[in-house]
């Protein structure tokens, strides 16, 4: 480290070659750098102000961190729309850095976005913790309740060193445990709420405690539907909440057909995505394939998605009820695909199948997008997406004897499946767009951010050579830059 390097890195009393004024955070230090070549004034705000008189006059312009935390690394739902978020941002004013509870494919896909990106890995006992579990108390032995307060405080070490301004959490997990941490940092919190928090999703215990939470905890809740603002705060409550709708980059919209896919001559194609789990309602699918195919309607049935999260009984015995009912030949599982909205472009109709209420469903958005008819479950936020009906068909949910009914009255109304198209399409151009998404949270952020700068992001052109400087609340909260005594360690386990 050279010299300029630990003038800037130490505190401002180390290596200075005079001093302005009585307080050792107003300085001037004038230094050679690089043998005497270039001489460096590094100006403080306060000697600033006694020269130009508080006016901002030529103050640099800096991005403010954010930290994402998501504690899964599985390509779900809420992971690609992280991704699309932070591709949305404003990267002149935002500088996002995301955190993940565990490698996997969404940590590969940020990173091959080019977005800083780390792992602190759960421990094992906290990290396999399911919904499921939480009905009582039980799951606390074992140590997962120590478990979680080391997570806790080595997530708060990792905040304070990369100076993080701001926490968004994006996961169920983590939003107790980043928003612990936030809170003992001291920086604004931000839960953006994926989840319902509905009695069908949740055990009693989990929801009163998640219920709780969502109210007291974050400053801001964003939630990706009406329906979960409802969940979580209450029908009196829900205007607390920012409704932001998840939106789709412009690679989701095609060019627009003429006419949904679908040629007189051949069978009709009608699929269903998302990962395997029984909640998706994959099971309902079957039973109302198995029916139509009774009546001898030519239908090719397509599954996209495989089993996360332990769901990997529940996918065996999709295929041995399809090897058993004798629909192998019509019914035909992709498992996971690269190109999601590519195939659905191929189908004449896309279900969506939940038994409990789906937020907002990436799948129905790419299908909007696609411009492809909508078949779905009257639950969560699907009704909020289709406009109450006017883009898609809906049908009770869990009741797959509806389903069938609605799936063959729409294969058998060509002009209906069009003038859904078409309606679904428009909406998603006008309201489903990441540009839409990335605006409004940062709309939600701003008036959350001090307006004081950061010594880490001070001095931008030393981001890459310096390891993060811890800053006092004084700085935080818009006073003087203040680093404290001590530079920051790089946390060792942090790669």
């Amino acid at each position: 480290m050279n010299y300029f390097q630990r003038c800037v890195a130490r505190p401002p009393v180390a290596y200075p070659i005079f001093s302005w004024g009585a307080s050792n955070r107003s300085f001037l230090p004038v230094t050679a750098y690089s043998g005497g070549r270039a001489v460096l004034r590094l100006i403080s705000k306060r000697a600033w102000a006694v020269f130009f008189g508080n006016r901002k006059v030529g103050l640099m312009k800096r991005q403010k961190v954010v930290c994402f935390f998501n504690h899964a690394a599985e390509t779900g739902g809420a992971e690609f729309a992280l991704a699309r978020l932070v591709a949305a941002l404003d990267r002149e004013h935002w500088h996002p850095v995301v955190v993940f509870g565990e490698e996997g494919p969404a940590v590969d896909l940020l990173r091959s976005q080019s977005v800083e990106t780390y792992v602190i890995p759960l421990e094992s006992g906290l990290g396999k913790v399911r919904r499921e579990n939480l009905g009582s108390l039980a799951w606390m032995f074992g140590g997962r309740a120590s478990a979680a307060a080391r997570y806790v405080l080595r997530l708060s070490r990792f905040l304070r060193e990369r100076a993080v301004e701001l926490v968004h959490t994006n996961s169920m997990k983590a939003h107790a445990l980043g928003g612990l941490a936030a809170k003992m940092v001291g920086v604004p919190l931000v839960w953006h709420l994926r989840d319902s928090l509905h009695p069908s999703c949740l055990p009693p215990a989990a929801l009163a405690v998640m219920r709780f939470l969502a109210r007291h905890l974050p400053d801001e809740l964003v939630t990706v539907s009406r329906s979960v603002a409802k969940d979580a705060l209450g029908a009196s409550q829900a205007h607390r909440a920012h409704v932001v709708y998840d939106g789709l980059s412009a690679a989701c919209f095609p060019p627009m057909a003429s006419s949904p896919p679908g040629v007189q001559g051949r069978k009709w194609t009608v699929g269903i995505a998302g990962r395997l789990c029984a909640w998706k309602g994959q099971h309902l699918f079957l039973e109302a394939a198995a029916s139509l195919i009774e009546r001898g309607m030519q239908i090719r049935f397509e599954l996209l998605g495989g089993p996360l999260f332990g769901q990997e009984a529940y996918a065996e015995r999709l295929k041995q009820f399809a090897v058993s009912s004798g629909l192998s030949d019509h019914i035909h599982f992709h498992g996971f695909v690269s190109d999601v909205p590519a195939r659905i472009r191929s189908w004449d109709l896309l279900v969506h199948a939940s038994t409990t209420p789906d937020p907002c469903p990436n799948v129905v958005l790419e299908a909007m997008a696609a411009g492809v008819p909508v078949l779905a479950a009257n639950g969560g936020g699907v009704p909020e997406l289709l406009d109450g009906g006017a883009c898609g068909m809906l049908f009770p949910m869990d009741d797959s004897r509806a389903l069938s009914r609605c799936i063959e009255t729409a294969l058998l109304d060509k002009g209906g499946r069009e003038r859904f198209a078409r309606a679904a399409r428009e909406r998603a151009e006008r309201c489903f767009r990441s540009e839409r998404v990335g605006q409004e949270v940062a709309s939600v952020w701003a008036p959350l951010m001090s307006e004081g700068p950061y010594a880490r992001r001070a001095w931008p052109w030393i981001e890459n050579d310096l390891p993060a400087v811890n800053v006092s609340k004084k700085s935080r909260s818009g006073g003087a830059m203040a680093p404290e005594r001590h530079p920051v360690q790089t946390l060792p386990h942090i790669v």
